[in-house]
């Protein structure tokens, strides 16, 4: 008895021994595989996944599963990611610039390890690496019309968000904002209901999140099974790494302890209005629930993942507003009128024939929605140039209301 109790103590030295040697390896190579994950997530494959540039992650079933998007739709989160990714690289020695040039990155340390990285001789040759970015957005806004895919382009650019969140490296990511490497990151989804918010996250976003690559990584932390017993969803969509999908609002979010880093407001131009200013937690005359919540989670956002880098305020996410139009003093409208001048607001306002593929004849004209009349093409289209020649912007942005 005496012998097997030596032989299982040297058992057990061995095993902690192993598991020792296999922690300090995983520790070393950032190996971490998550509750349900098919593979180990490494610092070797985040670096290689950062890599990975917005056309291959639209066009590759791996990252978007087998769903087939509309080139209009593609070409729009492109244009978007693109705006927020695309860097501009200067490598100076003393007043000469050695190397002047743009590159796809996902943070400002991400754009200069990959400038060092692909133009390494003018690099080492160099006393100063300068990264900027041209385009520095923060809010997007898409104004379509009904039956043009609206939740599905947003599902994408959540999807796209949620994957931007996960791959970065915890002290990367973090340390531009100060935050903790266990903070909780929150992507808040708003709409008229918390019901419709519901539906929306778990019918639109969550099967773009169960591609090959989310469930070889990172699988969302969820239920199907009792979600079709109970038919009912869970409060929220949570992931690996502390992030989280939450349809509710903003102070709901905040209350459990989330750090908001992205939002979307779906169907912003039909939330409640009101022309008294009872409900206003801003104080103002009137109240606008879009506008508020839009503000609100704007606030929270920049005072979380929001930090001034290179002389740049940036932000790590994206404040999304999408809907239909529905009067000529909507809510998206306001963001169009406001992004002439504020270069971080992306607005799109496009109509059903230029987005959904459609084999028409490609001639146009211009209607007159007060009178529903056809105008006559050639006079109105004289017109409207004659006006954005000489017409100041508020003068051409009302002639834009009446036809």
């Amino acid at each position: 008895m005496g012998r097997k109790k030596i032989k299982s103590s040297w058992m057990d030295i061995a095993d902690d021994l192993d598991a020792q040697i296999d922690s300090a390896e995983k520790k070393l190579t950032g190996s971490v595989k998550y509750p349900g994950a098919r593979l180990e997530w490494t610092d070797e494959k985040a670096k290689q996944e950062m890599d990975v540039e917005i056309e291959d992650l639209l066009n590759d079933d791996y990252y978007l599963g087998s769903y087939n998007a509309w080139p209009s739709v593609k070409e729009e989160i492109a244009d978007i990611w693109h705006r927020r990714c695309d860097y501009d690289v200067i490598i100076k020695r003393g007043d000469q610039i050695l190397k002047k040039d743009s590159i796809y990155a996902l943070s400002f340390t991400h754009a200069k390890e990959k400038a060092i990285e692909k133009w390494q001789k003018k690099a080492n040759e160099a006393d100063g690496i300068h990264v900027f970015r041209s385009n520095n957005i923060h809010t997007v806004c898409l104004e379509l019309p009904k039956g043009t895919g609206k939740d599905f382009e947003m599902s994408l650019m959540i999807w796209l968000l949620t994957r931007e969140f996960l791959i970065q490296p915890r002290k990367e990511f973090f340390e531009p904002y100060n935050l903790d490497a266990d903070t909780t990151i929150a992507i808040i989804l708003l709409n008229r209901t918390e019901s419709q918010a519901k539906d929306v996250t778990f019918k639109e976003i969550l099967p773009r999140i169960r591609s090959p690559f989310f469930l070889d990584y990172f699988p969302p932390q969820i239920n199907l099974e009792e979600i079709e017993e109970t038919r009912r969803y869970p409060r929220e969509l949570r992931f690996p790494r502390n992030l989280v999908i939450f349809p509710g609002s903003g102070s709901a979010a905040s209350a459990l302890g989330y750090c908001i880093a992205a939002s979307c407001i779906d169907e912003a131009n039909f939330m409640a209005r009101s022309s008294t200013s009872k409900q206003s937690i801003f104080g103002s005359e009137s109240y606008d629930a879009a506008a508020e919540s839009y503000a609100d989670l704007f606030q929270r956002m920049e005072s979380r993942f929001g930090s001034i880098q290179n002389g740049q305020m940036t932000y790590a996410g994206l404040s999304i507003v999408i809907s239909s139009s529905r009067t000529t003093n909507d809510f998206t409208q306001m963001l169009g009128r406001r992004s002439q001048k504020n270069k971080g607001i992306y607005y799109k306002r496009m109509p059903y024939w230029n987005r959904k593929p459609l084999d028409l004849c490609g001639k146009t004209f211009q209607f007159d929605v007060t009178n529903q009349s056809i105008l006559d093409p050639k006079q109105a289209q004289s017109d409207y140039e004659w006006l954005e020649r000489q017409a100041t912007a508020d003068q051409f942005e009302a002639f834009e209301q009446q036809v």
